[in-house]
This record gives structure tokens, C-alpha cells and sequence, in this order.
């Protein structure tokens, strides 16, 4: 198995035997909710101001520790508010605010945030917001003296195909995240190195580099965007295992999940994780189901749900000790 890739099975933990322990961890939960939120707000408060970031970066430019900034954004109201109260989401829909510091490997990188979502990134109407945001990030990178700036989910393909920025240094490391945990995950499963690999979304921003990464394995590319979807699965492997691999739409696995037969792996790189139906299904169907949850570094505040204990592949800087990590959630 890759040395560089962490594979985590998911724990289960027993039910609690009486109604206090149920209150107690929902009084827990409430707890971690708002001390998160309120360390943003306190965070803006304090230091969202440039005069602070460029006497930051002055200092950088000496000590060498801020390696990145980097730009977040929800998938969904419910990941927005496990960060800050709603009208902070209504306030910063493209005007990033700081929302925490992100340790790997002996660098930070200072992650932002804004809370437009997927739909308002590819709406034609919003190519100005986005070019503002840009170059907003880039203003930062500029006054923490960084080396790189970064992007999470689809944002840097459509920057990149509006040229509004002209290269995406986090495209090639996910890319090459994904072909760790692809090894990873095959030898877990005790797959030999020959076994098919489907990759949804296998000609998109991100899907390309892992296909051209991949290029003497047997790999099947499979995009819904081409108009054919599910026509194009390799239906005659059929009875053989076979690797998916998301690297699309979150709602993409929901398309294909007729056309996956028992006994595939499946491998979601795709932020969030797979609903609780996908993975039932995929559970029901004799299928095993893996989370590239990022890589191994320390968030302060902790990413919520299936991405605690990591940071997106996105996020991170291409170490020589960088390490994947993958966790079974089926």
C-alpha cells in the first residue's frame, strides 16, 4: 500500500443506552458549532484588515511559514452555517473573509472563504463577482508575501476557462491525490493493478490529469456532460471488479447507480461525501464505498463531518511528506 496515502475505516459507535448521553452529545455539538462560529466572527474582527495582513506578510517574507492562501466556499447552506451565523453567509456571498489557518508540513496556509455556491459560479451573470474575488485572493497572496494561491471545488476551472487565471497548481495536485488513493484503495482491496477503472467526469478539469496520470492502467472515461452518461458504461466488464471514481458532481454517483454492479469499489473525491441513500444503495447492492477525505494536516477550525482530520486536496502545497488520506465510509 502507498506509504503516502492514509486509509481510515469508519468507526461505529454503539447507540447511546439513555436519554442523558443524547443530551449530552447534542449539547456537544451545539458547543463545537458556535465556538467555531464565534472564532470566525472574532477572526474578522480582529484581523480582517490589510494593514495587518501586509505587516504579517513583511515578516513572512523573512521566516518563510505562510506557504498559501487559500479560497473556500459551502457546497450548501448546511456546510456554510457549520462555519458562521446566516448573516455572515448573506454578507460574504463573494467577498472573502478569513476562516482559519491550515497547518502541513511544517507551512500555513491562510484559508478565506465566501458563501456563493456551484450555480453562481457558472452563471454567466456573475463573470464580474468572480473577477473581483480573484483578484481579491490575489491582493492577499500579495500581502502575506505567499507563494501560491488556491481554490476549492470548481471554482478554479471556471476561473481557468474564463482566463481569468491562467494556471491551477491545485488541479494537478488533486489529480495526483487521487492516483495515490486509487493505488491505495486497490490494495485494500486486495485489486490487482490491472483491474478497471472508471472515472466519472474523466474528461473534466480535474478528471483529465487523473485519466492522463492513469494512462497504463485500464481506465474507462465516462462524462454525463457528453450527452451519452450512462451509455457509454462498459456494461461487457460486467461480473468483474471494477474502480469508479468520482471526480464530477456530487449527484453524479446517483446517475450511475443502475449501471454499478456488486462488487465495485467506489472512490468519491467529490466534496461533500456521498448522501446517506447513495451509500445505502451502494451498501444493499454488496458495493464498497471510499472518501478522499484530503490531506493529513491540522485545521483550525477543524473541517466538519467526513473531512475532520484533513484538509481538501486543494488546499495543500505539494510536500515531499504531503499524505493522503482515504477513509471507508461503506
Amino acid at each position: 500500500m502507498n506509504r503516502n496515502v492514509s486509509i481510515q475505516r469508519r468507526s461505529v459507535k454503539a447507540a447511546p443506552s439513555v436519554k442523558g448521553a443524547v443530551k449530552k452529545s447534542s449539547w456537544l455539538k451545539t458547543v463545537k458549532l458556535h465556538t467555531r462560529r464565534i472564532a470566525i466572527e472574532m477572526l474578522n474582527l480582529l484581523i480582517n484588515h490589510d494593514l495587518l495582513f501586509w505587516l504579517v506578510g513583511l515578516v513572512n517574507k523573512k521566516v518563510n511559514l505562510i506557504e498559501s492562501v487559500f479560497l473556500v466556499y459551502p457546497a450548501n447552506e448546511k456546510y456554510g452555517l457549520a462555519y458562521v451565523y446566516p448573516f455572515r453567509l448573506r454578507w460574504n456571498q463573494w467577498n472573502p473573509i478569513p476562516g482559519g489557518l491550515l497547518w502541513q508540513n511544517g507551512k500555513l496556509t491562510v484559508m478565506f472563504m465566501i458563501s456563493a455556491t456551484n450555480g453562481q459560479f457558472t452563471d454567466p451573470q456573475n463573470t464580474e463577482n468572480l473577477r473581483r474575488m480573484s483578484d481579491r485572493m490575489e491582493r492577499l497572496r500579495q500581502l502575506f508575501g505567499a507563494g501560491r494561491k488556491t481554490f476549492a471545488g470548481i471554482v478554479p476551472g471556471v476561473l481557468y476557462a474564463g482566463k481569468i487565471i491562467r494556471e491551477a497548481p491545485e488541479a494537478d495536485l488533486t489529480a495526483h491525490a487521487v492516483a495515490q488513493a486509487i493505488d491505495s484503495v486497490k490494495a485494500e482491496e486486495s485489486l490487482g493493478d490491472d483491474t478497471p477503472v472508471i472515472v466519472l467526469g474523466g474528461r473534466g478539469f480535474i478528471g483529465r490529469r487523473v485519466v492522463g496520470l492513469l494512462e497504463d492502467s485500464n481506465v474507462f472515461s465516462i462524462d454525463s456532460s457528453d450527452g451519452q452518461g450512462s451509455k457509454d458504461w462498459p456494461n461487457y466488464l460486467r461480473g468483474q471488479r471494477v474502480v469508479v471514481v468520482n471526480i464530477t458532481l456530487n449527484n453524479a454517483l446517483k446517475d450511475y447507480l443502475d449501471v454499478i454492479w456488486p462488487g465495485t469499489v467506489v472512490i468519491n473525491e467529490v466534496y461533500p461525501e456521498p448522501n446517506s441513500a447513495i451509500l445505502e444503495h451502494l451498501k444493499n447492492n454488496g458495493c464498497s464505498c471510499y472518501h478522499v477525505v484530503g490531506v493529513r494536516a491540522n485545521a483550525f477550525p477543524s473541517f466538519p463531518a467526513a473531512y475532520h482530520g484533513a484538509i481538501p486536496c486543494c488546499a495543500a502545497w505539494p510536500s515531499p511528506k504531503m499524505k493522503v488520506v482515504v477513509r471507508r465510509i461503506v
